[in-house]
């Protein structure tokens, strides 16, 4: 195991998580990363890394000194006080203001809403299913993962059918990153400005309460005499489809590749589709399509000999500490459907727990068990898949399957 082997190493540890070499397979350097520089610091561009279970869950638990109003992806941060130019991003926000912000949106964006959404969202699945099951052939991330979560988020944000296209390809192009750069390119400034003008243009087409989706019942909505401001609203939204598409798009493609590289664990997913639910928690935490997220250090701190200063950049590093031996034993560099972890770091903890970690494990149950229930003999082209390359998103651009052609209707 890494904790003897890797001891002895003399390569040079250097992260870059904007290294496209880093993300066929980073797990090996995390590891690094977790047993000689568990509080790392990289000089170039200046950031450190806190890579073990219990630094990252302190990390989201201690949001007064790991702060998310510095930004949370590395490439977008900016100095505490400073706010997005036109939006109010509640992920970016702590709390007190947070708290007030998300009692909000918890009032209309419930559980019970996220389990009414079981049989809608079977019934999104099922129809890209049935699109290519008649072919025995399709490229899973363009004809199911791509499409579905945004179906998904536009039925609860009430968005009509006919922009959805669009939404997905600005949503598609905001994480798109170059190899070893920090800059963000142009394409990526453009999906994040056109997911803007989009909401600006449709925020006043809404009638509050009307019953048409989440934003329109946000805009009537006020909790302890506050309500949402314009750049609040414009905020929720925009997070709203890049986490619930980007994310669940990412994921349910990184199990079923998964998956079909461990076909005796998918053998029993087809046997037994109440595996389904330990699968998903398992994707999540073996191979989480968020690798990170960054915070801002608001006073001096020390960790594992290292002195953090107040203002610089932290990753808290959820892929590196969802495989720390130390929370999850010898085993813990395995993927194993049948773990039953008691923690894992995929959706945050504390006052930024995701909001949206109901849907998306919804989400995945619903696809992975119609997937498996209706092509359960799909064999992926790894030779011709196509990664796609973020510095905290991992997943998949591209992942041709072929399986035995089936009748619809």
């Amino acid at each position: 195991m890494y904790r003897a082997a890797m001891a002895t190493s003399v390569e040079p540890l250097v992260y870059n998580p904007y290294a496209f070499s880093v993300h066929d397979d980073p797990y090996e350097l995390y590891a690094r990363l977790r047993e000689e520089a568990p509080a790392y610091w990289n000089p170039e561009l200046q950031f450190w890394v806190l890579s073990r279970f219990d630094d990252v869950l302190e990390g989201f638990r201690d949001f007064e000194t790991f702060s998310s109003a510095g930004g949370i992806s590395l490439e977008n941060r900016r100095a505490l006080g400073r706010s997005n130019a036109g939006f109010d991003s509640m992920i970016e926000i702590d709390p007190p203001e947070h708290t007030a912000y998300r009692k909000l949106v918890n009032r209309v964006f419930t559980t019970r809403k996220v389990a009414a959404m079981e049989g809608e969202i079977r019934r999104i699945v099922d129809g890209y299913l049935d699109r290519v099951l008649p072919t025995g052939t399709c490229d899973l991330v363009d004809d199911i993962t791509g499409p579905f979560p945004m179906d998904v988020i536009s039925a609860l944000l009430g968005i009509p059918d006919a922009d959805r296209a669009v939404l997905r390809h600005h949503a598609d192009q905001i994480l798109i990153r170059e190899d070893g750069k920090m800059t963000i390119p142009q394409a990526s400034l453009d999906g994040i400005f056109g997911l803007l003008d989009y909401f600006i243009a449709d925020l006043p087409k809404r009638t509050p309460g009307d019953g048409s989706g989440i934003i329109s019942d946000l805009l009537g909505l006020e909790v302890d005499g506050r309500s949402l401001t314009q750049e609040e609203l414009l905020g929720f939204c925009v997070l709203f489809v890049i986490a619930g598409h980007e994310t669940t798009t990412k994921m349910v493609a990184n199990a079923v590749e998964l998956l079909s590289r461990h076909t005796d664990q998918r053998a029993a997913i087809v046997a037994d589709p109440s595996l389904v639910s330990g699968a998903v928690e398992e994707v999540l935490r073996f191979h989480n399509s968020t690798q990170y997220m960054h915070r801002t250090v608001t006073r001096d701190i020390e960790r594992h000999g290292a002195t953090m200063r107040a203002g610089d950049s932290v990753l808290l590093h959820i892929g590196a500490g969802n495989h720390d031996w130390r929370e999850y034993g010898d085993t813990a560099e395995q993927f194993d459907i049948h773990r039953r972890p008691e923690r894992v770091l995929s959706f945050g903890y504390g006052a930024h727990f995701c909001l949206g970690a109901a849907l998306a494990r919804m989400e995945g149950k619903v696809a992975l068990e119609q997937i498996h229930r209706r092509m359960p003999d799909y064999r992926v082209d790894h030779d011709a898949k196509v990664r796609f390359h973020s510095s905290n998103v991992t997943g998949w651009i591209s992942v041709p399957m072929t399986f035995t052609p089936q009748s619809v209707g």
